[in-house]
């Protein structure tokens, strides 16, 4: 069989097929939720985002959350407003992590960061639901089935009383392999959880991604008054690892078991060894952006695995026929909801691109003017 060279899409000028990161610890934002009183739709879209407004039409319904409907939508960067029981005079910006990733490129055009957002955002009036702080763990410092194990032993010492975890996997050979862990620290309704999972295996399960054993993230979750004090802590001082450094060191230690078993007070055991090192290091982790456009390429790998061997099939069937099967199969065929988005998000990404590129060219040509003014009155 002949040998792929790569995927066609590759070559499309809006789609992402990934980014790898080589250090070992990086963060990023990976939720931000934040309510945004008194202002126009068009005032948190221009002035807050920082988003050209035509970019986030929205074409047909679709589902916001909880008493909330979509108002305003670019790939994950959602506003909403309330309904029913949720009125209030103003809006909810809402960015998961694909989210968060996809506003990555309005930073970078917009020569921000993070933390100039967040500033920008906190002179209005505006309350913060959720923020997520995600560290990833690519060395990795810690092994998931043993802080589970750690944790049924005893061997976890946190001011959170709530604790859960799930471990999946399968029976091989008689041997079982662990799929992925995750360890909860806090309850979900609480204004903070720590969860500690196998990122690799997640991605592997949800996208069919090539597994990554060596990816672990641990994720601080705020929610209300704790995501509002994160959030000032990090204009502050704009040092994402002192922050993580202050919630891990506070709430969660995991534990070696003394060899004086006579010593039952935990204060006193010794903390496990890993656990030290990763706190040893995270204090050096830098928040990092890592900007991702809409992602056809689930698509184009399902074609390509499930659809172009049958495509194959009658193409050549066709050339017995005399008739062009695919082309009659294109020409009748209908997007669904889902296949239009992705296709009207890219036309206008198509549009942010050129938008881009001209903004970086007047810039440039900009900062060639004061280099040509400078030197000409000196």
């Amino acid at each position: 069989m002949e040998e792929r060279s790569g995927s066609v899409l590759s070559k499309l000028p809006y789609t992402n097929r990934g980014v790898i990161r080589q250090e070992e610890l990086s963060a990023l934002i990976d939720w931000c939720q934040i309510t945004v009183k008194d202002i126009s739709l068009e005032e948190v879209i221009e002035r807050v985002l920082r988003i050209p407004s035509e970019l986030m039409e929205v074409t047909e319904y679709q589902k916001g959350i909880a008493g909330h409907e979509l108002v305003a939508v670019f790939d994950n960067i959602k506003v909403l407003k309330p309904t029913g029981k949720a009125q209030y005079n103003g809006f909810q910006i809402l960015m998961s992590g694909s989210g968060c990733r996809n506003y990555e490129n309005f930073l970078q055009l917009n020569g921000e960061t993070w933390f100039d957002f967040l500033r920008r955002v906190n002179r209005y009036h505006v309350n913060f639901p959720r923020l997520d702080l995600a560290i990833d763990d690519r060395k990795p410092y810690l092994s998931i089935p043993e802080l589970i194990q750690r944790t049924k032993e005893g061997l976890l010492s946190s001011k959170m009383r709530e604790v859960d975890f799930h471990d999946s996997g399968e029976v091989k050979e008689e041997v079982y392999q662990s799929k992925g862990g995750s360890l909860y620290i806090g309850s979900s309704a609480s204004n903070l959880r720590i969860v500690f999972y196998e990122k690799g295996y997640e991605q592997n399960r949800k996208y069919g991604t090539e597994l990554d054993e060596n990816w672990n993230r641990y994720e601080l979750r705020f929610r209300q008054e704790t995501a509002v004090k994160a959030v000032e802590e990090l204009i502050r001082c704009e040092d994402v690892a002192r922050l993580a450094m202050e919630v891990l060191n506070s709430k969660v230690r995991f534990l070696e078991q003394p060899k004086d078993n006579k010593n039952l007070r935990k204060r006193l055991y010794p903390t496990y060894e890993a656990w030290a090192e990763l706190m040893k290091e995270i204090g050096k982790v830098r928040l990092t952006i890592e900007p991702q456009k809409k992602n056809l390429q689930r698509v184009w790998d399902w074609l390509e695995r499930s659809v172009a061997p049958s495509l194959k099939l009658f193409a050549e069937l066709g050339k017995i026929e005399k008739k062009d099967y695919i082309g009659d199969l294109i020409e009748n065929g209908e997007m669904n909801a889902t296949q239009r988005k992705l296709y009207d998000d890219y036309i206008k990404a198509r549009c942010f691109d050129e938008r881009g590129r001209e903004h970086r060219k007047g810039v440039a040509e900009s900062e060639r003017s004061k280099r040509v003014s400078r030197s000409w009155r000196n």
